[in-house]
């Protein structure tokens, strides 16, 4: 860390750009929040780190409750067949589909 990840300071739990972020709270209301997190994350540690405050407007989905095959990790859940469904679910949920239940492998990030 230190001078060679900048980012990386600014990221920890307690950093002064992290809690100038969160001053203002979470969320705002008028507007509903879905988190697609995977339990395999190994960047965003804990996962459960990932999660907004529960509230009316809020949604957080474990992707390995959704589906137990699902194993992918940090870097594989933009790829992730379950992840995509739930991301077009929470855009459209007039028309919400189950996502399919498939083996998904680790990136191995």
């Amino acid at each position: 860390m230190g001078v060679a990840c900048a980012a990386c300071n600014e990221q920890s739990t307690g950093s002064a750009f992290l809690n100038d972020l969160n001053a203002g709270g979470d969320t705002v209301p008028g507007v509903d929040y879905t988190v697609i997190q995977t339990r395999y994350d190994d960047v965003v540690t804990p996962y459960t780190n990932a999660f907004l405050k529960p509230a009316p407007n809020v949604k957080n989905l474990v992707l390995q409750d959704v589906c137990g095959l699902d194993y992918t990790d940090h870097l594989g859940i933009t790829y992730d067949p379950i992840a995509q469904r739930e991301v077009l679910n929470a855009l459209d949920p007039q028309h919400a589909k189950r996502p399919s239940c498939v083996f998904v492998p680790p990136v191995i990030s």
